[in-house]
């Protein structure tokens, strides 16, 4: 090996420690937030907090109106100048978006009396939704280390901020506060993209007219992945929704804890595998086609599934070495409620690698079915399990829902026989 070889492998090793050291944070930061509600709020501001944060997940998905999956696929092998154009095009219908958004929720905060948390909540939503356009955005681009790093401050640097300060200081122990730390920590990370990004053509961008009809046929082109988005949101976040109507908000808040501990490990796993394996399967299947996309399909399946097994049960046992700290007896009489939902959020992670690795093959209305059947097998078993089983039942509809379109999307991957996939003959 060279001497230039050395510096640039030990380089590639130090960026790749720095990034797993970023992510780890973001991981461990939301989680070290769940605890910290828990201990210092209450349950019920834990159940709340959970809907809100749902909500920031799910009214993106709306926004958007799938064009996003697909703006972030064609980056990766994309022209600059092209890449840069159609994302001038598609933020600035976003944030017209928001802008409508913000107004009617400080209309009705004016009008109804109703608290201006909500206001805020928008706002949250906003940022969030840019943020995490711009970490797939730099990741579909491989610059890994720039989309951590703007991961990092959006989603853990103003929890280390936040949380110190609220347990030496009571007074701000409370919603406000904490979404208006998150407001601003979501606000710092879009300025160092501006930094970072501000050599790219931008100005050229918007120096030349508007044209509705990019995002017109942007729309037309990606309304089935809406669908497929809509789906799959619901089949992640509803769950806490049905909860909270039919056992009430603080059970809510119980479900949302065990279900932050159980989905920091896939969280994880996701910043960590998926990143990279993303660009790569979309690649594969560019260059090599059906054959060369599954057999990466098949390597990265087994590699997401060792590794959800070992972090979820490092996870779980974590959690229960902290739970007297948190001084909750009702947390302790929910114990195997815990560890079924982990169980099932684990499985979960593996069904949605089987969408990941349907879309990067271009199987998108494949994508769009399996999403939107989750939902409707998670709703009809949350609804049949929970009122008779309280959060086993919610645990039990999990693992069920997700081994059957675990199932259904590995088939519709590898075919009947998975050996097939070394020897390269079966196709995606």
């Amino acid at each position: 090996m060279s001497a230039a070889a050395v510096p640039a492998s030990l380089n590639r090793l130090l960026v790749d420690l720095v990034v797993m050291a970023m992510r780890a944070s973001v991981m461990g930061c939301k989680f070290g937030l769940a605890l910290f509600i828990a201990r210092y709020l209450d349950l019920s501001s834990l159940g709340l907090y959970g809907l809100a944060a749902g909500a920031i997940a799910a009214v993106p998905i709306v926004v958007n109106l799938g064009m996003n999956h697909l703006l972030m696929r064609d980056a990766v092998t994309a022209p600059a100048g092209e890449m840069i154009d159609s994302m001038r095009h598609y933020w600035s219908f976003v944030i017209s978006a928001y802008m409508v958004l913000l107004t009617i929720a400080i209309l009705v905060t004016i009008v109804l009396g109703t608290s201006a948390l909500w206001v805020l909540i928008v706002a949250v939503i906003l940022f969030e939704h840019v943020g995490n356009d711009i970490f797939y955005l730099l990741s579909s681009l491989q610059h890994h280390l720039s989309a951590n790093a703007i991961g990092f401050i959006r989603g853990a640097a103003w929890i280390l901020v936040y949380v110190p300060l609220a347990i030496w200081d009571p007074s701000f122990r409370a919603l406000p506060c904490l979404f208006g730390f998150w407001l601003a920590g979501s606000v710092v990370s879009i300025g160092l993209f501006v930094f970072l990004s501000w050599s790219w053509p931008w100005r050229a961008s918007f120096s030349r007219p508007f044209r509705p009809s990019v995002i017109t046929g942007a729309i037309r082109k990606s309304l089935l992945m809406l669908v497929s988005d809509l789906g799959f949101v619901a089949s992640q976040y509803i769950d806490r929704y049905l909860i909270t109507l039919l056992l009430g908000l603080k059970v809510a808040g119980i479900y949302f804890l065990f279900w932050t501990v159980g989905s920091s490990a896939t969280t994880f796993l996701a910043l960590v595998l998926q990143q990279k394996q993303r660009p790569l399967l979309i690649s594969a299947y560019r260059t090599g086609g059906s054959s060369a996309h599954c057999q990466l399909a098949w390597r990265f399946m087994q590699t997401t599934a060792l590794a959800t097994l070992a972090l979820s049960t490092a996870v779980g046992f974590a959690f229960q070495i902290l739970l007297p700290w948190l001084d909750q007896p009702a947390l302790a009489a929910q114990w195997s409620a815990f560890w079924l939902i982990v169980a099932g959020l684990g499985v979960r992670y593996m069904a949605d690698f089987g969408a990941l690795s349907l879309f990067t093959a271009h199987r998108d209305r494949l994508t769009t079915v399996t999403n939107v059947a989750s939902v409707c097998v998670s709703v009809i078993a949350q609804v049949s399990l929970l009122p008779f089983a309280g959060l086993h039942g919610a645990g039990a509809a999990i693992l069920f829902t997700s081994l059957v379109i675990a199932f259904w999307r590995y088939r519709l991957l590898f075919g009947f026989s998975l050996a097939n996939v070394d020897s390269g003959r079966v196709g995606a």
